[in-house]
């Protein structure tokens, strides 16, 4: 079987929803909205074989990376799906190259060919993976600091407002969220003035993008919004998050009220990776993660 790729569109949200239903593997790639919006910075592409998706990234210089069958939910169908991905490389005259390689993942490759493949693991791409209880109560002394910025934000702005997006209010976000870019993007930072410019498309097309979302406002204006999408049955992706920082309190509100709002259905709560930046990288361990999602390249072992 040859394998077909096509760049991911808004119009292909449904089907790819439909693809993943049966997923069980979590990193925050794999959500619908990340698949699409992401597809023309990543140079992502999905084939859909055996009823079973695969996500294909072509680096600049042109070299390939597969990902892991996603959506096949039996073992036995990935491994199919796997060695379909090996013969695609052997045609492509490359070898083997996969990404966003989870521990759960490597394992059952490592049991299919014991010893054929290594993986190595990049602390910047662990996504951090929350109780969703724990973001909802901010429950102990560890979560002490953030009920406290919690309590200053209510203190200092009793008229605040918390609203789930919906038709009526996502143009107040939009415009928050271009005055939020005003104030912070900055030219050499490429990654981050497209995560600006996909925001505001995925705002407009959150229903298509089967987004859900929450605001606050504070004297009638939206100071805060959060925007993500569901990975697995029990684990929701948190996509973007906005707030003006100069608000004490915004950012840690915004959190605790989307998820005690819209996300009661879901155990976990997947907030991404860092990126390797340090300031980030505090603001997501201060949350205390369940654990870190780790993810990597997984390539031939050339020893063997």
């Amino acid at each position: 079987m040859e394998l077909l790729f096509q760049k991911p569109e808004i119009s292909d949200a449904d089907f790819l929803k439909k693809a993943l239903e049966r997923n069980s593997y979590c990193g925050c790639e794999l959500s619908v909205a990340n698949i699409i919006l992401w597809a023309s910075y990543y140079h992502m592409e999905y084939s859909f074989p055996e009823q079973t998706l695969i996500l294909r990234h072509t680096d600049a210089d042109g070299r390939i990376r597969l990902s892991y069958p996603l959506g096949a939910g039996e073992e036995e169908q990935e491994r199919r799906v796997f060695e379909l991905e090996l013969d695609y490389f052997v045609k492509q005259k490359q070898k083997p190259l996969f990404g966003l390689i989870d521990p759960w993942m490597y394992e059952r490759i490592n049991r299919w060919y014991p010893g054929r493949f290594e993986i190595i693991y990049e602390r910047n791409w662990a996504d951090y993976i929350y109780s969703r209880e724990k973001l909802s109560t901010l429950a102990g002394k560890k979560l002490h600091g953030k009920r406290n910025h919690i309590k200053r934000f209510m203190e200092q702005h009793p008229d605040w407002s918390y609203e789930p997006i919906q038709d009526g209010n996502v143009a107040d976000c939009i415009e928050m969220a271009k005055l939020w870019c005003r104030r912070n993007c900055v030219q050499e930072d490429d990654e981050k003035d497209e995560e600006a410019h996909l925001v505001i498309v995925a705002l407009r097309n959150y229903k298509s993008l089967h987004m859900k979302g929450g605001l606050l406002r504070t004297g009638g204006k939206v100071i805060a919004f959060t925007l993500g999408c569901q990975v697995t049955k029990d684990t929701f992706d948190v996509n973007f998050e906005k707030a003006y920082s100069e608000i004490q309190g915004a950012y840690p509100m915004i959190n605790q009220q989307f998820v005690q709002h819209e996300l009661q259905n879901y155990t976990y709560i997947n907030r991404e990776e860092d990126l390797g930046l340090e300031g980030l990288r505090r603001a997501k361990l201060s949350y205390y993660p369940e654990y870190l999602l780790e993810k990597g390249v997984l390539r031939e072992n050339d020893s063997k």
